[in-house]
């Protein structure tokens, strides 16, 4: 029935009294979200038991539309009844639907709506801030970040282990970095003395002076990456800091950091004065301080705080080993923006700590893939391709004058034939460095029990060897005779593959510049002003007098004969196939194949050169690749340049060497003092005549000084008109004086790399890096330098020069050899070449005498001190001041334990005639080496030496280590240490009685 105008019917009124109560209890209130300030009618998402069929929202939408409650308010997050108490002073809106007549309604409904409001809000104390749909029991819980999602990233991820000792390691570590993938990689207590690399990634270190602790950083190069710090203070912490840029306004800075646990407290407080410094920007720490994070210490928590650094990692990362589930959280990752990083910790570590990791929220800094541009040879037929150059009528190129025209016309016809057989393809190299390495073999996420855990990485651990071990056997097994594919094999063990990919980014001045034809321009502009040094340090050339020149008798004439085929043909056949092709384009591979074809006409073209005393300009031009050698990937320095010349212009120098150095040879024109670069001569023979004079005059009991003197770019700064006048003075033809002159005009190289290419730059100095005739005519250059040693003693190798005197008064000899001193820098200076201040150093030889209180320096003519130095490692034999040798065999047995070192750690890989071939090519030469220089040191440095030879045929045979070592001699059929020296001592005696002959002295025996 209607409803009275005033008043209405108690039914309907309890009715929607029940309905409010109802709709105010609350079991799990929930929720929702507000979006663009638009609020949904407060609701429960729980349907009530008494209306199964009527959903509460449904009600409390009736309840609010009728009510007149407006949908919109600007609060964005409210509690129900401060939104139901917020209503009463709202003015109703019109309700849906009509129960009365439009002006009795209002004031009815205006009390009503307030009367159950108010009875709304007493029975209101269970409902919860924007309640809304509940969350279903079955939604599932945010779970952290494992393994695979670090591995599946698109985003930056960086990792961190304490490894305790990469190298043993470096298998496993490798495998990591393979599976993981992670741009930044670090690494604490690293013990490292030598770089192990990592294909696609450069590594930085800061090791300790001392055994132990060490950091080290992993990072891709595809990054932009350089150093800012490292720092090492003993007993206190080892820092290193990075800056890595990630766009062209945006950068990071990672730092890695390793404390040890007894390190006093100040050095927390250096570690902070260093860092804050870099804080401005984004910053990451990841190390080992050796604090327990879980329980942070006040004074570190206060360090932190002030300089706005979190910690990241919330878990155990090192497990106690009684307690196998409880642990310590002293491994970090702290950085100034939290909220960026997602962090988490892996139990499959490589040591007592566990792995720690982080992604960073963004987008990656993607690798661009690496293009080559090389020939296919998919499609080609080598009896076609022959039979194609053998239909060119090369009789032709006889009847053209021009050397340039020549050459164009043989290069046009054999590269318009080589380019149909096997024509230039892109392409893209993929970067797979352990090719051992299978995809079941990635790590997974490990149980946390501890127990299972090491099960798990044992097992895992044995996976991974078994896995290199096996290829590496069989592709041993397969290279029968192939050295080259032995030797790549061995590389790709020892992680020596050099890349000569450009860096990302270049610093010039001030600027870092990320265009890549930008940086090869730069890198041949540096490459190319590498022999101005003396001008740069001499603007103003001095009035230094000329190097005296020998008088000798006059000499016959120089002139060049006509080469033969035959001679060519040897040349042509003896190429290295794996060679690259300079910028011609004439790989040496097609021309050792065609080698009988073309032998003719190539022979023609060298002939014609020295007829018309011209060169062809594409021999002039060399290809030069920037080869990283460590340290900022930034800086041009860090480089050395690689020459590439074209194959047949080292072809024909090889030709005119051999006539130069048999003119040279048979006139005696060399220096006897010289030993560079010459048939019968040697570092070792060089260094025997050295130390022979040396010990000569110490069993006098006369004291012997000697400076070891460093040129600056010598090779590099050659001054090509003083050269020309020195092969004048040695009796060459006008016509060879054109010739060398032809040579070394308009020579030009560009940097290539990457299929880019930069433009030419002139190259107005120095011999031509890369070349055959290069090291002679240095010999040539410096020949004269030794005239002017006076009454001092002198010997050249190449540049490395060694001038010392002797006699019974230490102030005489000083005298006597500053006096030398002076003149051989005059000399230098004549030849336009700068001494190396800072790399040339002194020393006192002195065995028995006593040592001096004080000794006068030896100063350079600009009036610099020379360091006294109580060892020196000339021509590849370390020398000190007493000649023990010591330092020597210290040095030689370091290195043949870092090789044995690293043949034990991979024996499973070889087979028995593998690990023969690297003991007798790899650990012998070295011991050999000077071994009649150093075999006059006492017999208890030689028994080290004696150890690491047997460890190596230990390693070959596996005999047990109480193996007597005679047993072990018979065994791989060697003789021993002391025989092969006999031998070695007997042979270059009578080479050093010949280079003292040719001096005119009389062999001394000496002390040897």
């Amino acid at each position: 029935m209607p409803l009275l105008n005033v008043n209405m019917s108690c039914p309907f009124l309890f009715w929607l009294v029940f309905i409010g109560l109802f709709h105010c209890r609350a079991s799990s209130p929930a929720h929702y979200t507000l979006s663009n300030l638009l609020v949904p009618p407060p609701t429960h998402a729980m349907t009530s038991p008494g209306f199964n069929d009527v959903s509460r929202d449904n009600i409390s939408l009736f309840i609010t539309q009728y009510l007149g409650l407006p949908p919109l308010y600007s609060h964005p997050t409210i509690h129900l009844s401060v939104h139901y108490t917020l209503m009463l002073f709202y003015r109703p809106q019109k309700p849906p639907f009509t129960l009365c007549s439009r002006r009795s309604r209002r004031p009815i409904l205006i009390a009503f709506s307030r009367t159950l409001i108010l009875l709304l809000l007493c029975s209101s104390g269970d409902v919860e801030v924007n309640p809304g749909p509940a969350v279903p029991s079955s939604t599932p819980i945010p779970q952290a970040l494992s393994f695979d999602d670090f591995c599946n990233r698109n985003s930056l991820g960086f990792m961190h282990v304490n490894i305790r000792s990469l190298l043993p390691k470096f298998v496993l570590f490798t495998a990591l970095a393979h599976s993981a993938n992670p741009d930044v990689l670090a690494v604490s207590e690293s013990w490292l003395r030598k770089t192990t690399k990592i294909p696609n990634y450069n590594i930085f270190r800061q090791d300790r002076t001392a055994k132990g602790g060490g950091v080290a950083i992993y990072c891709k190069d595809s990054l932009q990456s350089s150093v800012l710090l490292s720092r090492s203070v003993p007993k206190q912490f080892e820092l290193l800091l990075l800056k890595i840029h990630l766009s062209k306004n945006k950068s990071l800075t990672v730092a890695a950091c390793y404390r040890p646990p007894s390190a006093p407290s100040c050095a927390l407080d250096t570690i902070c004065e260093l860092i804050a410094p870099h804080l401005s920007s984004e910053f990451v720490l990841l190390g080992d301080l050796n604090w327990n994070m879980l329980n942070t210490p006040a004074i570190l928590q206060s360090k932190l705080d002030a300089l706005n650094l979190t910690q990241i990692i919330n878990e155990p990362t090192r497990y106690l080993p009684k307690t196998l589930n409880t642990g310590t959280l002293i491994d970090i990752i702290l950085t100034n923006f939290p909220s960026k990083y997602t962090s988490a910790v892996f139990n499959q570590d490589l040591s007592d700590h566990c792995l720690i990791a982080c992604i960073r929220n963004g987008s990656a800094v993607k690798r661009p893939p690496l293009i080559t541009v090389k020939r296919s040879l998919k499609h080609f037929c080598e009896q076609a391709f022959l039979i194609d150059l053998a239909g060119v009528s090369w009789k032709d190129i006889d009847l053209i004058p021009s050397v340039e025209d020549a050459w164009i016309f043989f290069l046009n016809a054999f590269l318009t034939i080589l380019n149909k057989h096997a024509p230039f393809k892109k392409f893209r190299t993929r970067n797979r460095y352990s090719p051992w390495f299978s995809p079941d073999l990635t790590a997974s996420n490990s149980p946390r029990d501890m127990q299972l855990f090491r099960e798990a990485r044992n097992h895992y651990t044995q996976a991974v060897r078994k896995a290199k071990a096996s290829f590496f056997k069989q592709k041993f097994a397969s290279c029968n005779t192939n050295s080259k594919k032995f030797w790549d094999t061995v590389k790709s063990m020892e992680n020596k593959n050099t890349s000569s990919q450009l860096p990302t980014a270049l610093k010039i001045g001030n600027t870092v510049t990320t265009d890549k034809s930008t940086i090869i321009e730069n890198f041949n502009k540096h490459f190319s002003t590498a022999g101005h040094a003396f001008h740069l340090a001499t603007p103003t050339p001095d009035n230094s007098t000329a190097p005296p020149t020998a008088t000798r008798p006059s000499l016959p004439h120089f002139s060049f004969s006509q080469i033969h085929s035959a001679d060519v043909l040897k040349e042509l056949q003896n190429l290295d196939p794996y060679k690259s092709a300079g910028l011609d384009n004439l790989d040496p591979f097609f021309l050792k194949l065609s080698a009988e074809i073309v032998a003719t006409p190539i022979t023609s073209l060298f002939n014609l050169s020295f007829v018309s005393s011209e060169i062809p300009k594409d021999w002039k031009a060399a290809a030069v690749i920037p080869l990283f050698k460590g340290g900022d990937t930034l800086d041009p320095n860090c480089y050395r340049p690689i020459s590439i010349l074209p194959c047949l212009s080292k072809v024909f120098e090889s030709q005119v060497n051999k006539q130069i150095t048999d003119h040279f040879e048979s006139h005696h024109t060399f220096s006897a003092m010289q030993s560079g670069f010459r048939a019968g001569h040697g570092c070792t023979s060089a260094t025997l005549k050295v130390l022979n004079d040396i010990l000569t005059v110490i069993d006098k009991k006369h004291y012997c000084a000697a400076v070891f003197i460093d040129l600056a770019k010598a090779f590099d700064s050659v001054n090509h008109h003083i050269l020309i006048g020195r092969l004048d003075s040695l009796g060459f033809s006008n016509d060879c004086l054109a010739w060398f002159t032809n040579y070394f005009s308009d020579r030009v190289q560009c940097v290539k790399s990457e299929g880019l290419l930069s433009g030419p730059l002139a190259v107005s100095m120095g011999v031509p890096q890369g070349s055959i005739l290069g090291p002679t005519l240095f010999s040539v250059y410096i020949n004269e330098v030794a005239l002017a040693a006076g009454e001092s003693l002198i010997h050249l190798y190449a540049d490395d020069t060694i001038l010392y005197t002797s006699g019974p008064s230490l102030d005489t000899v000083l005298t006597t050899l500053q006096a030398s001193f002076n003149a051989i820098q005059l000399s230098f200076r004549g030849l336009q070449l700068l001494l190396n201040t800072s790399k040339t150093k002194c020393m006192l030889f002195n065995r028995s005498l006593p040592a001096p209180t004080r000794l006068s320096n030896i100063t350079t003519l600009d009036g610099s001190d020379l360091e006294y130095v109580d060892n020196y490692k000339y021509l590849g034999v370390w020398l000190d001041c007493k000649l023990s040798f010591q330092t020597h065999i210290k040095h030689l047995q370091s290195k043949v334990k870092s090789r044995i070192g690293f043949l034990f750690r991979n024996k499973a890989s070889f087979t028995h005639a593998a690990k023969h071939t690297l003991v007798k090519l790899t650990i012998l030469p070295i011991l050999d080496f000077g071994d009649v220089i150093y075999k006059i040191a006492s017999n208890t440095l030689l028994n080290k030496l004696d150890a690491v030879y047997h460890s190596a045929i230990r390693f070959i045979t596996k005999a047990p280590y109480t193996t007597h070592h005679c047993d072990l001699y018979a065994l791989v059929g060697w003789p021993s240490g002391e025989a092969c020296c006999f031998i070695r001592f007997f042979l270059d005696q009578v080479c050093c009685s010949l280079e003292q002959s040719e001096m005119g002295v009389p062999w001394n025996q000496g002390s040897l």
